[in-house]
């Protein structure tokens, strides 16, 4: 028995999700707070709307290529496991470690900007009811 057909035949993970899941996870994942704040606040002033419109653009063939990516790597690897099993599969266990934790790290790196929204949203929403002392 090779290496895949013993991780297949010990593989625990199951994928649980729906098309309609993994869409609407990944569409909350890239759209969020940089795609409809960072631009009218950041980059407008700065760039402009050609500067703006540019780096967007940029962005969206960026993560198109990720996508392409991640479909090649779907069809060849159908596992469950996400990056973690394709870099495993693909670059062996050093990587898919490395590249599990990075992610992580990225996820968690991040957080800081959504956290933020939320505080600045409630303050255009509601005005000043939840402002309290000097702040």
């Amino acid at each position: 028995m090779d290496m895949e057909e013993h991780e297949t035949a010990n593989s625990k993970l199951r994928a649980y999700l729906s098309p309609v899941n993994v869409w609407a996870l990944s569409f909350g994942c890239a759209v969020g707070w940089g795609a409809f704040v960072m631009p009218g606040t950041t980059f407008l002033p700065i760039a402009g709307p050609l500067g703006t419109a540019l780096g967007m653009t940029i962005g969206g063939l960026i993560m198109l290529v990720i996508g392409f990516n991640y479909h090649y790597m779907m069809n060849r690897y159908p596992d469950a496991g996400g990056t973690y099993t394709y870099a495993k599969r693909a670059f062996g266990y050093d990587h898919g470690f490395m590249s599990a934790w990075f992610l992580i790290l990225v996820y968690i790196a991040i957080t800081w900007a959504n956290a933020t929204a939320l505080p600045l949203i409630f303050r255009n929403l509601l005005g000043d009811f939840f402002q309290v002392g000097f702040h």
